[in-house]
């Protein structure tokens, strides 16, 4: 498919022979990049995928431009590409003004998006996840790819909220705050242990307690590891694509 997108450039191809070509890839990128983001290395490389994805959207991008400017009438799907745009660059301010310029903040296909940016940008990215579950499915799907850097970020803003050298914070709660759903709960405490957070047994927790009501974390700012690559994305695949917002 890179050598596809390549062949667009050199040929030169206008605007209307391009997207149709393109804007299929996109999508197949956008779902590629979802579904094969836990394949070892020598089965796919993410960092590849999405250099070329993020490559192949400035290109529909800059066509659907192109296009605009020379016909009055909407093209089908308007704003699908940009919407995917801001989904793959979720927190980055540079596709937030991009697309801000082109487009303003008050069009309504638009706004979910860029409500989930302006959050990021106020360092709330609890709000940024929750606003994931009014995407597309496709959006979410790629949105999701985010989860890492989210749940870091907000792991390392309660070490400093939350620091105690006495108060913990039960890992169920955490579970909800996280969005840790389904069968991916499990790999919450294993998470927690990667940034160098103590778990220690609930306050008031039984012997006959079991799984997470069981534990909970102790937050100390000196002790996250700031330092430590992010947890790779474990999410359930289904939950994502088929809990979201149909197209």
């Amino acid at each position: 498919m890179r050598a596809i997108r390549q062949e667009v450039v050199i040929q030169n191809l206008s605007g209307a022979e391009a997207l149709p070509i393109l804007e299929p890839i996109v999508r197949f990128l956008c779902l590629s990049a979802y579904r094969l983001c836990e394949s070892p290395i020598s089965e796919f490389d993410p960092k590849i995928c999405a250099q070329h994805l993020q490559e192949c959207l400035k290109k529909v991008l800059r066509c659907r431009e192109e296009l605009s400017k020379s016909q009055k009438r909407t093209a089908p799907y308007r704003f699908e590409m940009e919407r995917l745009y801001l989904a793959f660059n979720l927190g980055s301010p540079e596709a937030t003004q991009w697309v801000i310029n082109r487009h303003g903040t008050t069009v309504p296909e638009l706004q979910p998006l860029l409500g989930a940016q302006l959050e990021c940008q106020r360092g709330n990215y609890f709000g940024a996840i929750r606003r994931m579950w009014v995407f597309t499915p496709l959006e979410a799907a790629v949105a999701s790819l985010q989860l890492p850097t989210f749940r870091r970020r907000l792991l390392q803003q309660f070490s400093v909220a939350f620091h105690s050298r006495v108060q913990t914070v039960p890992l169920e709660w955490l579970e909800t705050v996280l969005h840790y759903d389904g069968y991916e709960r499990t790999f919450l405490p294993d998470d927690c242990r990667h940034y160098n957070l103590q778990l220690v047994p609930l306050a008031g927790a039984t012997g006959g307690g079991v799984g997470d009501r069981a534990w909970a974390v102790k937050f100390e700012k000196a002790q996250f590891d700031a330092q430590r690559s992010m947890v790779s994305l474990t999410i359930d695949i289904d939950r994502t694509l088929g809990g979201s917002r149909g197209c």
